[in-house]
């Protein structure tokens, strides 16, 4: 069975955001792009960074560190994507009560 995580009320993640939090032992950005909410790991594969803290163009996320980009739907590098790791991209979901969950485990 899915291990799902609630990490808030959907109020919580409006159209546009970028949120950073973190939930068990895992950090996340999340973000909202017209109703459709997608969740990342919020550390950079390239140098362990927080990926968050980057600016987002569209589905394109870029580390402010070492300005690696990161298509935040399928994870895969924008620049490099045979010869980097993906970031972790995480299934999400909302509760007909209105909870955002995030799938325990990262997409496959």
């Amino acid at each position: 069975m899915a291990k799902w995580i609630d990490i808030g009320p959907q109020k919580d993640f409006p159209p546009g955001c970028q949120v950073c939090l973190e939930t068990q032992d895992t950090r996340l950005v999340m973000f909202n792009l017209d109703g459709q909410l997608l969740a990342v790991s919020n550390i950079c594969p390239h140098a362990g960074q927080p990926l968050g803290e980057g600016e987002r163009r569209g589905l394109v996320l870029t580390c402010p560190y070492h300005g690696y980009a990161y298509n935040i739907k399928t994870g895969a590098n924008i620049d490099f994507p045979y010869d980097e790791p993906p970031v972790p991209t995480y299934a999400v979901h909302c509760t007909d009560a209105g909870r955002v969950q995030v799938h325990a485990d990262r997409k496959a």
